[in-house]
């Protein structure tokens, strides 16, 4: 099984804001080398591994999963 890093954007209440994964490499001339969630006030960062399976599903699968397994 693969697995595949993403950051998890969250607020005070655990709500999922966003999720974001670094590309595996950029493609094209003045592309960006990747991306990076940053949290505001009141909101929290966290990077997790998940499967590959988990990010060619819905969204709504994936926040459940990581609601579950990660944030309690």
């Amino acid at each position: 099984m693969t697995m595949a890093t993403i950051q998890i954007l969250v607020d005070e209440a655990g709500n999922i804001l966003g999720t974001a994964q670094q590309p595996s490499a950029s493609e094209g001339e003045g592309a960006p080398e990747g991306v990076r969630l940053v949290a505001g006030a009141g909101q929290q960062l966290a990077e997790v591994e998940v499967a590959d399976e988990l990010l060619e599903g819905s969204a709504a699968d994936l926040y459940a999963h990581l609601k579950q397994n990660f944030l309690g």
